[in-house]
């Protein structure tokens, strides 16, 4: 029974119903993952809130500080199987809830941004199903991950499919257990080369690897495992085993990822099914944009066996996808770097940010820029060859609101003839000096571009 959709309305920034598509796992290699990017106080968070919310045998209850003031009413809608799930305000600035038709699955386990939990606890040994029945949604976001102690007794239980997972991410298994002091609180000891330290002095980075994995290793296909920023005091070599590992749980589990990191954004996951969605939050409220198939397909296509160009969707392009907005295309690598020379010595200040060292044609741009609308960024740039007139009028046609231009010259640099190939004059000499008759053609490209950025 996959949860396949999620529908928002009154929790927090969500002014207006908003709806997102959750992936469902179809045995592929990161078929059923879904990762959530967007910028800082975007949202993406609230939505983790919400698939908390369905935790736990009671109703929640939504603190005055968590409805939106312009709705008062929170209605959270979980579809499983086709089936509507529904989790509503009892009334107009009521803080309690009533659950309708509500089934026990499909069973979810959410691991929150704030990892942290108390280094001396108490005892309990509690399973998967009774930390998820003990789940709720706090009045305020904690610093502690509540009750997640209690999960380190049920692993000390039987630890070899716990530390097979610890040893794939770390590189080694380190020895751990649970011990007492003389006040009769617990603590994790960890034993490195003949000494032991106590959970007081855990990394943090240790610890919210220890948390993820927790979420994974005893959990069942079918399961839901929403992670918020699985990559925080993470070195990236451990972000990137840590993704590869939760891809490899999405062949037939949904694994909801919000993200900051770029390591986090799998390619494959997205040809094979996968969901990627930016949340952002401006003055409708928080909204979330969806990538479309086609935008999907695209990526696909730009990412897989380019021989010529196998940066279009390297890591730097893929901060892309966490940009707040302003984002200029342009053709080529060159171009990345001459533009911001050209500004330099025009001494025009460029409004924005290029997309990671160029489109690898101008034939990619149309692509990128679907992508770009599909995730709701409004303030999009497009910087082509002097000969790309008709490439830079059909853009123009496809995102009337986006703006391109074509150079005054036809390329971005002087080139010199080759046997088969005459001179190409460009916008710079030899020297990568900006030529005299480009100046001013070249600086009003600039300015409009930074007119479109700021209005």
């Amino acid at each position: 029974m996959p949860l396949t959709q999620l529908k928002i309305l009154g929790f927090r920034g969500f002014r207006t119903r908003a709806t997102i598509d959750l992936a469902v796992p179809t045995g592929n290699s990161g078929s059923g993952l879904t990762i959530l990017t967007g910028p800082n106080n975007g949202g993406k968070s609230s939505i983790l809130e919400c698939l908390r919310a369905r935790l736990g045998n009671e109703a929640p209850s939504f603190s005055s500080g968590t409805r939106n003031k312009d709705i008062e009413i929170v209605e959270v809608v979980y579809v499983v199987d086709g089936q509507e799930q529904i989790l509503r305000s009892v009334s107009k600035g009521s803080s309690e809830t009533i659950k309708h038709d509500f089934t026990k699955d499909p069973e979810i386990f959410v691991v929150p941004s704030r990892k942290t939990f108390s280094p001396y606890f108490g005892k309990a040994a509690w399973s998967r199903e009774q930390f998820i029945d003990n789940a709720s949604l706090p009045s305020q976001r904690s610093a502690v991950f509540s009750n997640f102690e209690y999960r380190l007794f049920n692993i000390l239980k039987e630890p070899t499919k716990f530390n097979e997972l610890l040893s794939r991410i770390l590189g080694y298994t380190p020895e751990w257990t649970i011990d007492r002091s003389e006040q009769g609180n617990y603590f994790l000891k960890f034993f490195n080369s003949g000494h032991s330290h106590s959970s007081d002095g855990m990394g943090e980075g240790l610890i919210s690897i220890f948390s993820i994995l927790d979420s994974l290793y005893d959990s069942a296909p079918g399961n839901v495992v929403a992670i918020d920023e699985p990559e925080l005091s993470l070195h990236p070599s451990l972000q990137k085993r840590i993704a590869s590992l939760l891809e490899e749980f999405a062949k037939d589990r949904q694994i909801i990822v919000s993200t900051h990191s770029p390591y986090f954004v799998s390619l494959t996951a997205l040809s094979n099914g996968g969901h990627l969605s930016r949340v952002i939050t401006g003055s409708d409220g928080t909204t979330i944009h969806q990538l479309s198939e086609i935008s999907k397909h695209a990526i696909s296509k730009l990412a897989g066996k380019n021989y010529y160009n196998p940066h279009v969707f390297g890591l730097d392009a893929r901060e892309l996808f966490f940009l707040e907005d302003h984002v200029i295309l342009t053709e080529g690598q060159e171009d990345v770097m001459l533009y911001p020379l050209a500004a330099e010595q025009l001494e025009i200040p460029i409004v924005g940010s290029f997309f990671g060292w160029g489109a690898g044609g101008a034939g990619n741009i149309p692509h990128l820029c679907r992508i770009l609308s599909d995730l709701g960024f409004k303030k999009v740039a497009g910087l082509l060859d002097g000969d790309k007139t008709s490439e830079a009028k059909q853009l123009t046609e496809l995102f009337p609101t986006y703006f391109f231009r074509c150079i005054p010259a036809k390329d971005i640099r002087t080139k010199p003839p080759r046997e088969v190939v005459d001179e190409v004059s460009g916008l710079f000499d030899a020297k990568l000096t900006l030529k005299d008759e480009y100046r001013d053609a070249t600086a009003k490209i600039l300015c409009e571009l930074s007119k479109h950025m700021d209005a």
